[in-house]
């Protein structure tokens, strides 16, 4: 999978090269999960997925003055997890996230710095990789699985990019990742139920560059 995202993303890039205002970087960053609520009768537990590093890679052009495009890939290390009355039960995991957004920036592309909004959309592949047990703590609200599962997802976000020299800048994003709550990965036990989306908070520093 992640091969098919790279080759994405260098497709993008290629097409930005034709059009001869393109940027191509990466970035690293932390993200922190928003987790939903399970409820089984008048109990509760939270589930979701432990805040962890991330790693991103981005091809982007300039398509006017103020707006640009980019296609990002992202990969998030989270284990899985159920918290309820001082009880955790966890479970290795990782996601990985494929997505384009359309950027909005309040100054033009010879500024030095340049502030945008960022709004789009795409997918994220989540992927429980523990060693499954016959008896799992709070298994009377879900079971965390080793199996996968691709949803679609919003983008929404913004952020502000500095340069730093004539064809580098350092850039600084802030994405919400919504999705569906992955109900496949995290499957709720009978008669427990879990609705909403979840959100992934994922600030990030990076470095590019443009021509």
């Amino acid at each position: 999978m992640i091969t098919r995202c790279v080759l994405l993303l260098g497709i993008a890039g290629l097409v930005c090269t034709a059009q001869e205002k393109f940027e191509i970087g990466g970035a690293a960053g932390y993200g922190l999960y928003k987790n939903r609520t399970i409820t089984r009768g008048s109990a509760t537990a939270e589930a979701g997925f432990r805040s962890g590093l991330l790693f991103s890679i981005v091809g982007g052009n300039d398509m006017h003055r103020l707006v640009g495009g980019e296609v990002r890939y992202t990969r998030r290390d989270n284990d899985l997890k159920l918290s309820s009355g001082g009880t955790d039960a966890t479970f290795s995991g990782e996601a990985h996230i494929l997505h384009y957004d359309m950027l909005i920036h309040a100054a033009p592309r010879e500024a030095r710095l340049r502030p945008f909004i960022a709004f789009g959309g795409g997918i994220k592949y989540y992927r429980g990789t523990g060693t499954e047990q016959e008896v799992q703590p709070l298994q009377n609200f879900a079971i965390l699985t080793r199996t996968s599962e691709w949803l679609p997802l919003l983008s929404v976000g913004g952020g502000v990019k500095f340069r730093i020299a004539k064809h580098a800048l350092v850039r600084f994003d802030f994405r919400d990742y919504m999705t569906p709550f992955p109900t496949r990965v995290i499957l709720p036990a009978g008669g427990a139920s879990v609705s909403g989306w979840l959100h992934d908070l994922t600030p990030m520093v990076g470095i590019s560059a443009f021509f």
